[in-house]
């Protein structure tokens, strides 16, 4: 069956990775050597994500296992920075939804984020706008490679699995979209993608997105 609907992770897919630079300012306003910072950032981002912990919830967690307390101002200020590390949408990718919508495909994502990044990034991405359906974990408390997640999307967009396309740079959540019958490729690169996309007949649109795109 021809492949109707192409739905995306965002961070790290949709999103550029971000670097150990990216994190800086964050690790800055907090006060904490590197090590702590990583180890207690990805601690408590499962809940997070799954919006057991509001941001406000979620730093303090994060202050009380290195010793800080921080003010509701703090958290404001933590949050935004937060936001900002994974407000950076990799350019070829966006132009690639873009030219999907206007080749008549449907284009969805399905993105583990907490409901405080999924505010920012509908307020703030112009890549919001070319998706036919937005899943945010946060929003419905469900986190991938949950089956429910890849339900609740299928069914806003109104498609069949068999002719979605599923792309992701985890291969556990792709596993588990396989296991429903949607199509998945692991991202690692946008050249990786197009050859993993020739068999899809998709490869020309994201050539084509990658040299609109610089």
């Amino acid at each position: 069956m021809p492949i109707t609907t192409v739905i995306f992770d965002y961070g790290r897919v949709i999103s550029v990775v971000p670097t150990p630079q990216d994190f800086e300012p964050l690790r800055k306003a907090i006060g904490v050597d590197l090590a702590a910072f990583k180890e207690t950032y990805w601690r408590y981002r499962d809940a997070y994500d799954l919006d057991d912990l509001d941001a406000a919830a979620y730093w303090q967690e994060f202050g009380r296992d290195v010793g800080r307390n921080f003010s509701p101002a703090q958290i404001h200020k933590l949050a935004a920075l937060d936001c900002q590390i994974w407000g950076r949408p990799n350019p070829v990718m966006v132009e690639w939804v873009r030219l999907l919508r206007g080749k008549g495909l449907k284009t969805a994502v399905i993105s583990n984020i907490s409901r405080n990044v999924g505010d920012y990034l509908r307020r703030s991405s112009r890549w919001i706008g070319f998706m036919n359906q937005v899943t945010f974990s946060g929003e419905l408390k469900l986190l991938k490679p949950d089956p429910a997640i890849f339900h609740a999307c299928l069914e806003g967009l109104g498609e069949p699995a068999a002719q979605a396309l599923f792309i992701d740079d985890l291969e556990a959540n792709i596993t588990a979209a396989q296991a429903l019958g949607i199509n998945g490729i692991v991202f690692h690169s946008v050249d990786q993608l197009k050859t993993a996309l020739e068999p899809y007949g998709l490869a020309e649109s994201l050539a084509e997105a990658k040299t609109r795109s610089k």
